[in-house]
């Protein structure tokens, strides 16, 4: 049995938890909406109900003097709590993602911490909400967990002391809950390693080496000489390049596409719906399509039933990245001042309606963390703490006694003392 890449992502938790169609994804999110909405809308009911039970008590006080002659004075009513659209919730998700990338930038973490980081907010809030849970703190602490699954050693006091009013509690009170939002599953597969293959295997190519993976019918040589012609633009004349200036396409390209991994493919929902292959190949395709096709042509002849199948799969998670604006594809122009503008403004408005539709049950985390630790300790307390020695007796007993048991199994019963045997005897003596 041959097992390929293909074969073992489908393994993965990424790729059976968190891989979907668009439907799908639309549908979670809309499902995530709807569930926030009506516990905010309760929650405020909850907090007002205090409140407006005073407010009635006051009406009726003041109807009564009215009736003797007083002014009676309007009541303020409680508007209906206006909660964000399943758009919105997105558009300030991405904002927060774009934000937690800067922050990987300012504290000089590896790309692949901050990638993974930026993962882990996007599939936070696949389950959860910006009006359950505030997206600045989340994204302090997903960065700070990323940074433990990746291996890049950082301590919370110094994590914490890089940011701005930024406590130790601040980053760990809300890693449970992502954790739990997450399933536990700390893997996020990246398409770095990819692209980096990728880019060695046409290095070798332009080099007239053969394919590191060598699946194409051509040799090596002939390979070199279509790619010394590949045309600079789709559906462009043919050229005429030395190895020099083909190996430095080949580098421009890499560097175009790894950009693109960097920013538009982490800002995306690309990851939800395109496995870590078709992402580093659809950046390249971006970054130069003549070259890719001739990489693709190499692996899957034009002929294959699959070509067309893979070729579309690619455009369309090509169109993906190229429709965010921080991607750097050559036909996409740079935003302008005025629409950089009138984005800051949308988001200033988002945030404004954010903070008037948020959970007051959620809001202070911290708090709540140490809410839940001073229950369980009050509760442990009220009992004496006997509930919890008893416990750990239990356990210690069926522990000896199944010791004991295996030690008898092994080496038979423990042999009794003379003195038992003697005091046996007599018993046995003075029963007869």
């Amino acid at each position: 049995m041959k097992l390929t890449e293909d074969d073992i992502y489908r393994t993965s938790t990424q790729y059976q938890h968190w891989t979907f169609t668009a439907a799908q994804l639309a549908a979670q999110r809309l499902q995530t909406n709807i569930q926030a909405s009506e516990r905010v809308r309760a929650a405020v009911a909850r907090q007002r109900a205090p409140r407006s039970l005073k407010a009635e008590n006051a009406s009726a006080s003041e109807t009564e003097r009215g009736e003797s002659g007083a002014n009676t004075p309007v009541l303020a009513v409680d508007r209906e709590v206006n909660c964000l659209t399943v758009g919105e919730e997105k558009k300030l998700v991405d904002t927060f993602c774009k934000r937690a990338l800067d922050l990987g930038d300012f504290l000089k973490l590896p790309i692949e911490v901050t990638a993974t980081g930026v993962q882990y907010m996007r599939r936070f809030y696949l389950l959860n909400s910006p009006m359950t849970y505030d997206p600045q703190t989340i994204s302090r602490s997903v960065i700070f967990i990323a940074s433990k699954a990746e291996g890049h050693h950082l301590s919370v006091e110094r994590y914490a002391s890089s940011l701005p009013k930024t406590t130790p509690a601040d980053i760990l009170a809300p890693e449970y809950l992502i954790t739990q939002a997450l399933r536990f599953n700390y893997e996020v597969r990246h398409p770095f390693r990819g692209l980096k293959g990728g880019h060695l295997e046409l290095m070798a190519l332009a080099q007239g080496k053969p394919a590191l993976l060598p699946t194409a019918t051509q040799s090596a040589q002939e390979l070199q000489t279509a790619m010394l012609a590949l045309p600079r633009k789709p559906d462009g004349p043919a050229t005429s390049m030395t190895v020099a200036e083909l190996e430095k396409r080949i580098t421009d390209a890499y560097g175009l596409a790894s950009h693109i991994l960097k920013t538009a493919a982490l800002l995306t929902d690309a990851y939800f719906l395109y496995t870590p292959s078709h992402i580093w190949l659809s950046a390249h395709l971006l970054a130069d399509e003549p070259l890719t096709l001739f990489y693709l042509s190499t692996k899957l002849p034009l002929s294959s039933p699959m070509h067309d199948k893979l070729l579309s799969t690619l455009r369309a998670c090509s169109t993906l990245l190229s429709s965010h604006p921080i991607s750097s594809h050559p036909l996409q122009t740079t935003a302008s001042a005025e629409q950089q503008k009138k984005e800051k403004e949308e988001i200033g408005a988002l945030l404004k309606k954010l903070r008037q539709c948020r959970d007051p049950d959620k809001i202070d985390l911290v708090k709540l963390n140490q809410a839940q630790k001073r229950d369980v300790t009050v509760r442990v307390e009220e009992n004496g703490g006997e509930g919890l020695e008893e416990s750990k007796a239990k356990r210690r007993k069926v522990a000896r006694e199944r010791a004991e048991r295996e030690a008898d199994e092994f080496w038979g019963p423990s042999l009794k003392r003379k003195d038992e045997e003697g005091s046996g005897g007599n018993l046995e003596k003075n029963g007869g």
